[in-house]
């Protein structure tokens, strides 16, 4: 069957993200019968999943498979939707328009918990059944990976196997036994047998899940990445140059998950850069990871890459950068041909808070780093904080007020934007047990931060925070609660016009959770229900 999307592109706003066929993509109509289907999915919209790294890579490594083809496919926005749930039509793949339930393999990219009712929605969009014992054995093979999968407890019963760390090899090891088996019980017993890979029916509650760790320069990349018709969220050419970093703060997930510090060589980036501009396009490059300033030899690796963007006059862009003043040395050399804020985390406002959490970066460094970019040429600077850290008291948030009023006094022209977020206590974290503080003590100190900060205030929904909490740190029973709030309508939490704190709180009231009591700290002794995934 293929969807006849011509009939139904003149009623959408933004037909460009189903039609598929963007410049670099693979195409395969009729689906060869004697290869594998894969369709990998990124649960939100086009121009977010797009922007996703991991999805590039997978998508290049299974295209080149000889035996398989991968397409992909995306939560559509709400006007496609209605017009597929009007006229009964099953959500489908953008290169060729087939109905995600004749893939052979579906596989999610979850990078964060506020996704999962649109992993819910997508498989209702393709008139697949939601929980794994109810398809009865019957293909897709629903697999999931990202960084949301170290603890997927939450959401074990609608995912057939879970694929912890990287994914690299491990996804044509996946594919190649679905080839060889096609019983999909078979198959999951054998797919448990593999170290990295989790699979809910098979596991007996003991056999540790060890992640799964690539050589990050033997490793394939795509030099060819495909390009979107539409303007995405992260519209460049994104070189991966390191994965992990030993900064080892307290609160962090993802230099948990993605240790140990892996580097790519300066050949091996200048040779991605060099083959990706020539087979996109693009006008700018982002090098990308945890820490970029951390990189060996990065103020050389910068020399060489400007020499290119230079001569291809193309931007470069370096995120992630530490607070200091060798930092903004480093940035200078991205100002050839794109102006460009800078942005830096202190995470809390005092001293004290942030050596508690392992960040340790101090007011002086956080003023001189400031000065210096301004003397510098920049007349903007984004910063980060962090409320309801553990221990956190009124003195830290004064402190965020104090620092950031010293910088304003020290350099009144120097534009600030400043973003609070609540702290959210992750699994794998030095701080996995901490308690999520109350929503009112969120709203109280943004409010009060607002008001006193002299500069731009921006912050994050604590209610969607709360939820996030929850998921992340929650055990098999927060299913039911997923699946009783899919059914009141929630899907894309992690965007402000759709989340409703309301409908996930009469889904916890339906299944008789108390949402505050999965806020709490978690007693010591008590065991972590991700404890048998090791990171």
């Amino acid at each position: 069957m293929r969807i006849d999307l011509e009939k139904l592109l003149p009623f959408v706003k933004k037909p460009s993200q189903y039609i598929g066929q963007e410049w670099n993509s693979t195409s395969h109509f009729p689906l060869p019968i004697s290869r594998l289907r894969f369709c990998l999915i990124f649960p939100d919209l086009y121009e977010i999943g797009m922007s996703n790294l991991g999805g590039q890579i997978l998508y290049n490594i299974l295209n080149k498979t000889e035996s398989v083809v991968c397409e992909r496919a995306f939560s559509p926005a709400a006007d496609m939707e209605a017009i597929l749930r009007k006229n009964n039509l099953p959500l489908f793949s953008i290169e060729t328009k087939t109905p995600l339930n004749e893939f052979d393999i579906i596989g999610f990219n979850i990078q964060h918990e506020l996704c999962y009712t649109n992993i819910l929605n997508i498989l209702d969009l393709a008139k697949i059944p939601l929980k794994s014992k109810d398809r009865k054995g019957q293909p897709p093979l629903i697999i999931a990976g990202g960084p949301a999968c170290v603890n997927p407890l939450p959401i074990s019963e609608f995912i057939d196997a879970f694929v912890i760390g990287d994914g690299e090899n491990i996804i044509t090891q996946i594919t190649n036994y679905r080839l060889q088996i096609t019983n999909k019980n078979d198959l999951l017993k054998k797919l448990s047998e593999i170290p990295s890979v989790y699979v809910p029916s098979f596991h007996d509650g003991k056999k540790t899940i060890k992640k799964n760790i690539v050589d990050l320069e033997s490793a394939q990349y795509p030099t060819n990445p495909v390009v979107p018709f539409l303007n995405i969220t992260q519209n460049r050419l994104n070189v991966e140059i390191m994965r992990g970093c030993d900064r080892g703060c307290y609160f962090c997930q993802a230099s948990k998950l993605y240790f140990p510090r892996r580097f790519k060589s300066k050949e091996k980036i200048l040779e991605i850069i060099e083959k990706g501009l020539a087979s996109t396009g693009y006008d700018e490059i982002s090098l990308l990871s945890l820490s970029s300033s951390d990189y060996p030899k990065i103020n050389e690796l910068m020399d060489d890459v400007l020499k290119i963007c230079v001569l291809k006059k193309v931007a470069v862009a370096l995120p992630s950068l530490r607070c200091h003043p060798s930092s903004v040395d480093l940035a200078a050399k991205t100002l050839v041909f794109k102006k460009t804020s800078l942005t830096f985390a202190p995470e809390a406002g005092t001293e004290r808070l942030r050596k508690h959490i392992g960040k340790f970066i101090t007011d002086a460094e956080i003023l001189e780093t400031t000065n210096y970019a301004f003397k510098s040429g920049w007349r903007l600077t984004k910063l980060y904080f962090m409320l309801g850290l553990p221990s956190e008291t009124d003195e830290d948030i004064e402190g965020i007020v104090s620092i950031v009023k010293s910088i304003k006094r020290q350099t009144p022209q120097l534009n600030l934007n400043i973003t609070i977020s609540p702290f959210v206590p992750k699994p794998h974290t030095v701080f996995e047990r901490e308690k999520f503080f109350s929503l009112d003590y969120f709203n109280e100190k943004r409010i009060y931060l607002t008001k006193k900060l002299p500069a731009e205030v921006k912050s994050h929904k604590p209610e969607m925070s709360a939820i996030e909490a929850i998921f992340a740190r929650g055990d098999e029973s927060l299913c039911s609660v997923l699946l009783a709030a899919f059914q009141n309508g929630c899907k894309f939490d992690n965007w402000n016009e759709f989340f409703s704190y309301e409908k996930w709180l009469d889904a916890f009231s339906k299944c008789s959770i108390n949402a505050d009591d999965e806020l709490k700290e978690i007693e010591k002794s008590k065991t972590l229900p991700w404890n048998f995934i090791e990171l």
